[in-house]
């Protein structure tokens, strides 16, 4: 049964860790040389049953949700390696690695990764660590990827992300990135929208993020999300600015902290919690030299979800706006919230965009295009250097 080993809840790190030296592999039971032409998909840094987003992207190819691609292998580095004693690994083995059973398994990333794979492009999906998806970013590559998909932020620093892209554009590797919103339906309704209004100095779009943490797993949210709020929850909502909006941090000419209000308005709340120092809300105002105004709002502690708002604040009008989970999709994901109750709200919520967004990438890589929308590791850079320069900025605003 699908969820047969999946009903725990695991405490811990459901995040890989680094490479170890040795590799230790489970190959699959059934050769994939015989079937047709598919985009492979290699998923690099799985995580557990019901929390790890590399297991939920697994998940999907194990069971067809994306009909030009398939699962070749699974790189686990602490689940199949330093962890695969403890009752984490335990799990993992008996909801992921006996479950399935045509799929390659590995502690590293090697010249055998791959190797069971059937014909067609290699990709590397990677979900690892942030600070840990560096390093297998370059093993895929020495590996023989043919593309990569990166789950955001991509790495820790601008410095190192920008690095990763040159050697990607050497080795010729097309590099996508896991901004799934990019791609939603929601967002695109958004720029239409924008772009449509007369007098764009009096148009801004409201991108709202909301978390279901509550002001008891703050602590541990801060934690694990060691990067902070603008390099992870709310990158998505900077890259948003980047790509379609034309946000750089060399352009912004302001920067309003807007005031705690209603729904979807939580001001900017600074914390100090476990000795890290981190937003648990941000809700400001970017503008830039071409007098565009995009309005990112993101809130910890709010729910789920997210959603788009045009408004023409010459009067008020509400021009678009939109929920990401709406109508007969938020039915079906209410369901699947009721079946799944242990599954991080994240994984049921976007499910339809991730696995759009797998779709997309293996059908280009397949037709060797392009992928229209997807954000690539250039928008990325730009997404992180908007959120490292942003940072501090709030920081001064909030202390004065």
């Amino acid at each position: 049964a699908r969820m047969a080993a999946m009903r725990l809840i695991i405490l811990g790190a459901a995040a890989t860790h680094g490479l170890i030296p040795t590799l230790r592999s489970t190959r699959a039971s059934v050769s994939l040389k015989s079937v047709a032409e598919k985009a492979n998909y290699a998923v690099v840094g799985c995580g557990l049953p019901a929390r790890g987003m590399g297991w939920f992207h697994g998940l999907q190819l194990v069971e067809g949700e994306c009909a030009s691609a398939r699962l070749s292998d699974v790189v686990e580095p602490w689940f199949l390696g330093p962890g695969k004693d403890s009752d984490a690994g335990a799990e993992f083995d008996a909801g992921v690695v006996k479950e399935w059973t045509d799929t390659r398994f590995s502690d590293a990333i090697s010249d055998q990764t791959w190797s069971t794979a059937g014909p067609g492009p290699k990709l590397a999906l990677i979900a690892g660590r942030t600070v840990d998806n560096p390093g297998f970013f370059r093993q895929a590559i020495k590996a023989g990827a043919t593309h990569i998909l990166l789950e955001k932020p991509g790495a820790p620093t601008v410095g190192e992300l920008e690095a990763m892209a040159r050697e990607a554009r050497a080795a010729k590797v097309p590099v996508y990135m896991g901004f799934i919103k990019n791609i939603s339906g929601y967002v695109e309704g958004a720029l239409a929208a924008a772009n449509g209004a007369a007098g764009a100095e009096a148009v801004e779009t409201k991108l709202v993020s909301r978390n279901d943490y509550t002001e008891a797993t703050l602590e541990e949210c801060f934690e694990r999300n060691a990067e902070g709020m603008l390099k992870n929850m709310a990158i998505h909502e900077i890259a948003l600015a980047c790509q379609f909006w034309g946000m750089r941090a060399d352009n912004i000419t302001d920067v309003i902290c807007n005031a705690k209000g209603g729904k979807d308005s939580p001001g900017c709340d600074m914390r100090t919690l476990g000795g890290k120092t981190d937003f648990a809300s941000v809700d400001v105002t970017l503008v830039n030299s071409s007098g565009t105004k995009v309005r990112i709002s993101a809130d910890r502690c709010s729910g789920d979800g997210c959603c788009a708002t045009v408004t023409d604040t010459s009067n008020g009008v509400v021009l678009y706006s939109q929920e990401m989970v709406g109508g007969e999709r938020a039915k079906k994901v209410a369901a699947e919230a009721a079946a799944h109750p242990n599954w991080f709200s994240y994984l049921y919520t976007q499910a339809e965009e991730y696995a759009k967004l797998k779709g997309v990438c293996a059908a280009h890589a397949l037709a060797g295009t392009t992928p229209p929308g997807v954000a690539t590791i250039e928008i990325a850079c730009e997404a992180l250097k908007l959120a490292e320069w942003l940072t501090p900025e709030l920081q001064k605003k909030l202390k004065k």
